[in-house]
């Protein structure tokens, strides 16, 4: 419940605190506690407050790729993390609308064609026997883009990975062609150095615990 009236609370002062905002610090201090928030959260609904606090942000920050940026993740995720789904191209058409956005504002950035990526792969979670083959492919290439546009993101190699992990084997996929894979991701993981606080930098846990059960 605290977690949930912050997030609120922080919502309506980013919307009522519009001009404050627009100064770098102010800016930057309400980006990162809003990830903060982001690094804790495991509902669809939290997420959801986060995706419209993101949103908010980007009304006022409008040179700025990482509130959309962040946005879009948040959509992303909730659909990673809903049982509903009824509403899972609803969630994927807002992020790819608040990606573009980003996409517009920060061209040819490896963060933001990872997250394309990523979203795609969300799209296959609506009917994963019907679209599989089409969004992951699309999925794929879009990490690899990715991966040639920053050599050191660990994030599209875990994505790719991670793909790979919940494929089947008779498709290509399954935990041996994903270990090698994840293993690659976790050595940038440790190298890599986030650009800012408020720069991505989500998936290592993720990547380890997804490497434990390919032992």
């Amino acid at each position: 419940m605290k977690k949930t009236a912050f997030i609120l609370f922080f919502g309506l002062s980013v919307m009522t605190t519009g001009k404050a905002l627009a100064v770098g610090p102010q800016y930057f201090q309400a980006m990162k506690n809003s990830i903060t928030s982001l690094d804790s959260v495991y509902a669809p609904q939290q997420y959801m407050q986060l995706a419209n606090t993101f949103n908010r942000i980007a009304g006022v920050e409008t040179k700025e790729w990482l509130p959309d940026y962040y946005s879009a993740f948040c959509y992303t995720m909730a659909v990673f993390t809903s049982k509903d789904k009824k509403s899972y191209d609803t969630y994927l058409d807002q992020a790819d609308a608040m990606i573009k956005k980003a996409d517009s504002l920060a061209p040819n950035n490896s963060e933001i064609i990872t997250l394309k990526g990523l979203i795609s792969s969300g799209r296959i979670m609506v009917d994963p026997m019907s679209r599989g083959k089409k969004y992951g492919t699309i999925a794929n290439q879009y990490y690899k883009q990715a991966e040639k546009l920053d050599t050191a993101n660990p994030r599209p190699l875990f994505l790719e990975g991670q793909g790979l992990f919940y494929t089947p084997k008779m498709f290509g996929g399954g935990k041996d062609k994903a270990k090698p894979v994840l293993e690659k991701a976790l050595d940038k993981y440790k190298a890599f150095k986030p650009e800012s606080e408020i720069a991505p930098h989500w998936g290592k846990k993720q990547a380890e615990d997804m490497l434990k059960q390919c032992e």
